[in-house]
């Protein structure tokens, strides 16, 4: 194990910081890309062998001895969300479960421990929006790096996470005798185990061997937090998703049944803003003082963001739900020297699988309102009326979900990939062109599925009509997935409000 101090490291990884690793790979690593050109993990041969100068080695140890402490050297991939907003590529990997020999262990003696508790973060900016083979990660630059020492709270998750998969292999080597019948249980950890987790997972499913992960989202405020911390730290400790539940049955204890205008005075938020960006800030201002709850440090780790819900007198939707931090990236469909996207290598399949939606739920109350003419009675809802009733969490990762996403998408690719993709004119019942009011353009529509097609579909988005992309050379609006407003209701009147 080469031994370092934390000078030498500097000395070494702050001259590559703008390089590519093209240009950094002094002992030509991406020469074996030429006989093998779908080679993986040749960005951390690159920075293992060529920057540091020692050989790739498979032992279940850590890479690296800093200051007489052992550290586990990453390099992964980071990618620009929005300006100044990054996000890891995809999980990182850290070392094999070994099912053989799990239950030997326990967390502290664990081989997962051992290589997680320190990592040296080497960030190369994943410049590609598609996936490209080893060679062209030549022109990919190295961004940053980024000693990383797990907190208390973070070891506690990561134990009791581990813990989960230790005792569901245990448990199948009590049961089961014959290697058979094990073979037959051990895929469950990932379709069944990996979703009772909270910052690691398990990948490849088995018959693969799978390794220990630290789940996307995780790393993602990792990176995000050295680079351009956007992140407030809660004074909470949460050691999982309960301990938010139980911080939200308390909020509803104190809360359910005040009107908005009430709640917006307690917490200082504008009462001029409609009930969904009104809430959002107050679900935020509960567990923090940002603008959102995606953006509490220990909140992001569990993949939360907020989404109010408002429910119409009868219980049922009051409109569709838009996923902000959701866009369809069109860049998905592109085919690259005949390979294409696949479906599960995308960011829509990383922000269904990881993430959630909590939700505090309002109820409208509307008003009946007599006409002047006194002939005709009125309903109105008031905002600033609708009363608070407490919080539901929807897993955005269910199969029926991840199902409706997939077709939706598919069906996206087809249409621009085999040039059906279309732009209509907006008419009106008579045939006359519809205006946006605001800035009396051509109101248009694409034939993207819509909420009559599927449960998560497009619709535009932009600042007003003239924040349009190209696709295919026709100019459209940014478009985001949505969730159709009658299918929330339904699985949220499916759970009852946490605490009941």
């Amino acid at each position: 194990m080469p031994h370092y101090t934390t000078e030498q490291v500097y000395k070494i990884l702050i001259p590559i910081v703008g390089k590519t690793l093209a240009e950094v790979d002094k002992n030509r690593v991406f020469d074996k890309t030429v006989t093998n050109p779908k080679v993986i993990g040749i960005a951390g041969d690159v920075i293992e062998q060529s920057v540091f100068g020692y050989k790739a080695n498979s032992k279940q140890i850590p890479d690296l001895n800093v200051d007489d402490e052992d550290v586990e050297l990453k390099t992964i991939g980071i990618q620009e969300k929005s300006r100044g907003v990054w996000k890891a590529k995809e999980p990182c990997s850290i070392t094999a479960v070994s099912i053989s020999t799990i239950e030997l262990e326990t967390f502290e003696t664990s081989k997962f421990w051992h290589k997680s508790q320190r990592i040296l973060f080497v960030y190369y900016h994943y410049l590609s929006k598609i996936t490209v083979k080893a060679a062209g990660y030549k022109v990919f630059p190295v961004k940053n790096f980024y000693f990383y020492n797990c907190s208390a709270e973070d070891k506690a998750i990561m134990a009791r996470d581990w813990q989960k998969v230790h005792d569901f292999i245990a448990e199948i080597h009590r049961r089961y005798l014959d290697e058979e019948s094990r073979k037959e249980e051990y895929p469950n950890l990932s379709t069944v185990v990996n979703k009772q987790l909270e910052y690691l997972d398990t990948s490849p499913k088995y018959p693969n061997a799978p390794r220990f992960r630290l789940r996307a989202r995780f790393v993602t405020v990792i990176v995000q937090s050295s680079i351009n911390n956007i992140y407030e730290r809660s004074d909470r400790y949460y050691l999982g998703i309960n301990d938010v539940e139980k911080e939200c049955m308390e909020y509803t204890r104190r809360y359910k049944g005040k009107i908005l205008n009430e709640l917006c005075r307690e917490f200082g938020v504008d009462n001029h803003l409609n009930c969904k960006q009104a809430g959002e800030k107050m679900i935020a201002m509960m567990f923090g003082e940002t603008k959102k709850i995606s953006q509490i440090e220990q909140l992001a780790k569990f993949g939360l963001h907020g989404q109010t819900v408002v429910l119409n007198k009868n219980g049922g939707r009051t409109e569709d739900m838009k996923l902000s931090a959701c866009p369809l990236d069109f860049s998905d469909f592109e085919i690259v020297d005949g390979e294409e996207k696949e479906f599960e290598d995308t960011d829509v399949y990383s922000f269904f699988h990881d993430y959630r939606l909590l939700c505090p739920v309002f109820q409208e109350h509307p008003r009946m309102m007599v006409s002047p003419d006194g002939k005709t009675i009125n309903t109105q809802v008031v905002y600033g009326e609708n009363t608070f009733e407490g919080f539901k969490i929807l897993e955005l990762g269910s199969d029926e979900i991840m199902s409706s996403v997939r077709a939706s998408w598919e069906e996206a690719k087809r249409l621009v990939q085999t040039d059906e993709f279309a732009v209509t004119v907006v008419r009106k019942k008579d045939g006359s062109i519809r205006y946006t009011p605001k800035t009396g353009i051509q109101m248009t529509e694409t034939n993207l599925p819509k909420a009559l097609d599927n449960v998560i579909f497009f619709r535009g988005t932009g600042s007003d009509a003239t924040d349009k992309v190209t696709v295919n050379g026709l100019k459209i609006l940014r478009q985001n997935y949505w969730v159709k407003g009658t299918y929330v209701v339904e699985q949220l009147n499916k759970m009852r409000y946490i605490g009941e």
